[in-house]
């Protein structure tokens, strides 16, 4: 296999254009800097759309689409159906459901479908409160829908919210766009009427994908990101110092990341809590890393599009690692060796698994990858970019 090399700039982050396409539902001069074809950015747009035609909101299997649009569809008249894959919707949604309701909007979850219908945000109480132990996407969905309110909005998060650093960035993007809030103790107030004062917003190139790009380079060759900020929103961008800590070569420029591959990749211990999509590449790095690592603080890997811990669990010990399930992580000790049988792995729907595959079939492990397609939901330029063929 011919050495990975990439030169060039990733697309926008997901996570940050699908908070942004909100934003512009209600502004429509709202201008938003930066492009991905995603599925989730895909399907977010087009359910913002079905916002006033009348048809089924499909969120595909996207759970920001499902929480956002839920949201969404609650500040206007009328009834919505939203609807989604088995996977999607076997995930937690019952907050929805309990957030709706303190909101004076009907809601019902049925199978595989999401009926909500009200006459816009009605409060039912002084304080709203938002579960967010399971996933802080709940909270982002009604900061980012608190647009124009009549009324001043009190929010309880009832403590510290799952994936802290994903909700930090989201506080940060409605601030930096001019939307007053106050914060304490855990709970939050937005007043009423609030607008935006900046009109435009540059979404940064998405860190996920920078880190599976990075990853690749780490065990088979060279990666330069260009347009890779100085200092990030996204949580996932501490790739770069754990990288570091594991001997992979990187170097920050000006207007850049340099990523070489590793003479040899260190064990680590990692939290993390407010970074867990890195999970399945870091685990894939780990299994080829010199001892033992770490990797833990997030039990809401089990929730994601697949339970990301047992399946990572299943293709490392594929390799011959040893390897042990947490409850919210994994122990594995890591080796530099190519297992002699090859390995057959289905990543299903879930996008980092196929990541995670890829980056130890560049580091020479002979496995099939099943279903490659996965990568479309957040990432569907990532096997013509690393050039390994499934």
């Amino acid at each position: 296999m011919r050495p990975f090399a990439f030169l060039g700039k990733l697309p926008a982050s997901k996570s940050m254009l699908n908070r942004l396409l909100l934003v512009h539902s209600y502004f429509p001069d709202f201008q938003i800097q930066g492009h991905s074809s995603a599925a989730d950015v895909v399907h977010m747009q087009a359910a913002i759309r079905s916002l006033h035609d009348g048809t089924p909101i499909d969120c595909g299997s996207a759970g920001t689409v499902l929480r956002f649009m839920a949201l969404r569809a609650s500040r206007l008249p009328g009834k919505f159906t939203l609807t989604g894959s088995e996977r999607l919707f076997a995930r937690p949604q019952d907050e929805l459901v309990k957030i709706l309701r303190q909101l004076g909007v009907q809601a019902e979850l049925g199978p595989g479908t999401l009926t909500i219908e009200g006459s816009g945000w009605k409060m039912h109480g002084d304080t709203l409160l938002v579960p967010s132990q399971r996933s802080s996407q709940f909270a982002t969905a009604v900061l980012f829908n608190a647009w124009e309110l009549p009324f001043d909005l009190y929010v309880s998060l009832g403590g510290r919210p799952i994936s802290e650093g994903y909700w930090h960035m989201s506080v940060q993007m409605v601030q930096s766009l001019g939307m007053k809030t106050d914060f304490w103790d855990g709970d939050f107030r937005v007043p009423r009427g609030q607008k935006p004062t900046v009109m435009d917003f540059a979404a940064e190139i998405d860190m996920s994908s920078a880190f599976a790009i990075a990853g690749a380079a780490a065990v088979g060759g060279q990666a330069t990101l260009s347009d890779f900020p100085q200092r990030s929103l996204q949580p996932d961008a501490a790739f770069t110092s754990i990288l570091e800590r594991m001997g992979v070569p990187v170097v920050r420029t000006v207007h850049g990341l340099k990523i070489d591959q590793a003479k040899r990749l260190n064990g680590v211990v990692v939290n993390l809590r407010s970074m867990p999509d890195l999970f399945p590449v870091l685990a894939a790095l780990c299994t080829l890393a010199d001892g033992d690592s770490e990797l833990a603080g997030a039990p809401h890997l089990a929730h994601k599009e697949s339970d990301r811990i047992q399946r990572m669990v299943e293709l490392i010990r594929a390799t011959g690692r040893p390897v042990e399930a947490l409850n919210d992580g994994i122990k594995i000790t890591g080796a530099p060796v190519v297992p002699a049988s090859s390995i057959r792995f289905d990543c299903a729907e879930d996008h980092r698994l196929a990541f995670a595959a890829a980056i130890l079939k560049l580091a020479g492990m002979p496995i099939e990858i099943l279903n490659p397609q996965a990568v479309n939901k957040s990432f569907p330029e990532f096997w013509g970019l690393v050039g390994c063929p499934p």
